[in-house]
């Protein structure tokens, strides 16, 4: 998980303003626009949570509402573009395992957000792809760890190719290079060079 740097676009503030929806699904006919948006000035193609190389497809990604709307939990929040982050669509990781353990608005106190903390703060990595808390607050970190299932096997695993990766590229390549190159899991990359 890395730090996101929002900056609404336009076309989103003035769709709203000029459309007034009232749900999301008022939304639809700029929510491919939206999310291709988010992934390439924001979040360089790569998941808000697992930092996994992802693309625009709805198939492949979505806009995850970081507050979730459902469930009553953060309706005045549904259009506030400091909520909406793109997510891969796995269902065992990411906004999917968040939106199945979070349950109550006071539970967003206990995980990192990535538009408001600086999540490289809270973990550490090993060169075998394993996610850990800092010192920084341990719990809160381990929580995050969990909600977002960041451990998950497919991702330990990643990490530690991209690992392999880096240590291959590091002898003629800089950070930047690698990391573009590689397109995915920054925080990774950043700790472990």
């Amino acid at each position: 998980m890395k730090k996101i740097n929002k900056a609404e676009p336009l076309f989103y503030t003035n769709f709203i303003r000029n459309n007034n929806p009232e749900n999301w699904d008022g939304c639809n006919e700029i929510k491919a626009e939206l999310r291709e948006y988010i992934l390439k000035e924001e979040q360089k193609f790569q998941c808000a949570y697992c930092e996994g190389k992802i693309s625009s497809d709805n198939t492949k990604s979505h806009i995850d509402h970081y507050k979730r709307k459902a469930g009553h939990l953060f309706p005045e929040l549904q259009f506030d573009y400091s909520n909406l982050l793109v997510s891969c669509n796995k269902h065992y990781h990411c906004a999917g395992s968040k939106d199945e353990i979070v349950k109550k608005r006071d539970d967003y106190d206990t995980i990192i957000n990535p538009v408001t903390d600086e999540p490289t703060n809270y973990f550490i990595y090993l060169l075998t792809g394993e996610i850990y808390p800092t010192d920084s607050d341990p719990d809160k970190a381990e929580r995050t760890i969990e909600v977002f299932n960041l451990k998950h096997h497919s991702l330990i695993y990643r990490r530690r190719e991209i690992a392999l990766s880096v240590s291959a590229y590091k002898e003629s390549l800089g950070i930047e290079e690698v990391i573009n190159e590689l397109g995915e899991f920054e925080s990774f990359i950043r700790y472990v060079w």
